[in-house]
């Protein structure tokens, strides 16, 4: 099974948009923060963007990236333009058209933080994966070692 690369994944979340299926993506940012925090599951769908009010969650692209921000003032004279800006920061970002507009936030999902006992869990865990990568590099450095 082959690894499938970014612009692959990044290519397939626009056609289903576009094909109307919602589709589910994880933010991994913080310019949505408090109100969409990294690990949030959020569900996209496409919403004709004549429908969209001002305070909706939109997505839009940047590059090739996919970027969540909130309506911040819409112009709805052809061509349609959407001012937007992330909920944590304090300048708004480049104009959305009907260019770069993908969809709406239609719902998310926050992860929950990981209780105590995980943490440790998890923290052990990593300290035997770090050590146990190390213990085999052991009978190469001996034998290193040895030949000197």
């Amino acid at each position: 099974m082959t690894k499938q690369t970014p612009q692959f994944w990044f290519q397939w979340i626009l056609d289903s948009l576009q094909e109307g299926k919602e589709v589910d993506i994880t933010a991994n940012g913080w310019s949505m923060y408090p109100s969409i925090k990294p690990g949030t599951v959020l569900t996209l769908i496409k919403v004709p963007i004549e429908a969209l009010k001002v305070g909706d969650a939109i997505v839009f692209t940047r590059g090739e990236h996919f970027v969540v921000h909130r309506v911040e003032k819409i112009i709805p004279q052809e061509p349609f333009q959407i001012w937007s800006r992330g909920d944590a920061n304090l300048r708004f970002d480049e104009i959305v058209s009907s260019q770069n507009y993908c969809g709406k936030v239609h719902g998310f999902v926050l992860k929950p933080a990981p209780s105590l006992l995980q943490r440790i869990f998890y923290f052990l865990l990593q300290l035997i994966q770090i050590n146990w990568a190390r213990a085999k590099k052991i009978p190469s450095l001996l034998k290193r070692d040895s030949a000197i």
